[in-house]
């Protein structure tokens, strides 16, 4: 029940995902252009993402502080898309269930609050709660095609998110959409972070296509070429 995992993102030449840098070397709507014609739909962002972009301002502050331990599946509702995010701890405080007209799903592991369950519950907003530490990604993902629908699921978020995606498994294909622009800042997040993997070879691609899009930039797209299973 896994969903096509596709990681969409915006890129300088050097690999740097900044997108306020890169605004100005950016034709408009260029990545959100390409992005629908992915035919995702849903889409899924990490916790900073998330909170740079989409949630209300200030952490969720819960009164109990006891975490809630394993929950079923909770859906607020059925759409024909969705936004998803990963917030390990539960930390993103939401106004409600809707996302620029996606319907919210919320990755949680079992350290997330039991209020902060109820507040969700209260708002209408769905979740799946998976890891006893920290989110079971695998688990996670397969949960939300299953119990949502989901069958191709675009990745935008930050490096460490989509490393850690990469990481387990879970990208089946790279959707770059490369601007003429360079940002050479240090310590500024590349698309693909935080991979812990003890191996020191790249993960291997398989180019899908190439096209020269608006102001120079190009759409790359590869497939993850997994192992070969003996």
């Amino acid at each position: 029940m896994k969903p096509y995992v596709i990681c969409h993102m915006l890129s300088s030449l050097d690999g740097r995902i900044d997108s306020t840098s890169l605004k100005s070397v950016t034709g408009k709507g260029e990545y959100e252009a390409t992005g629908r014609t992915l035919g995702g739909d849903g889409w899924i962002c990490g916790r900073t993402t998330m909170q740079r972009h989409f949630a209300e301002d200030g952490p969720f502050q819960s009164i109990t502080n006891i975490p809630a331990g394993p929950q079923p599946v909770y859906i607020a509702r059925r759409a024909e898309s969705y936004a998803i995010s990963v917030d390990t701890l539960g930390k993103l405080r939401w106004l409600n269930g809707d996302l620029d007209g996606d319907h919210l799903i919320c990755v949680l592991s079992e350290q997330a609050p039991e209020d902060y369950l109820a507040d969700l519950r209260r708002k209408q907003i769905s979740y799946v709660v998976s890891g006893s530490t920290s989110v079971n990604l695998v688990e996670a993902i397969n949960v939300i095609g299953e119990h949502f629908g989901i069958r191709r699921l675009l990745l935008e978020g930050g490096g460490n998110i989509n490393g850690a995606f990469l990481a387990a498994d879970l990208v089946d294909e790279v959707s770059i959409l490369l601007v003429p622009g360079i940002d050479g800042r240090r310590d500024i997040p590349t698309s693909f972070d935080g991979v812990t993997l003890s191996k020191e070879t790249a993960f291997p691609l398989k180019l899908l296509s190439v096209e020269r899009r608006e102001g120079d930039a190009l759409w790359l797209r590869y497939e993850v070429v997994r192992a070969k299973e003996s």
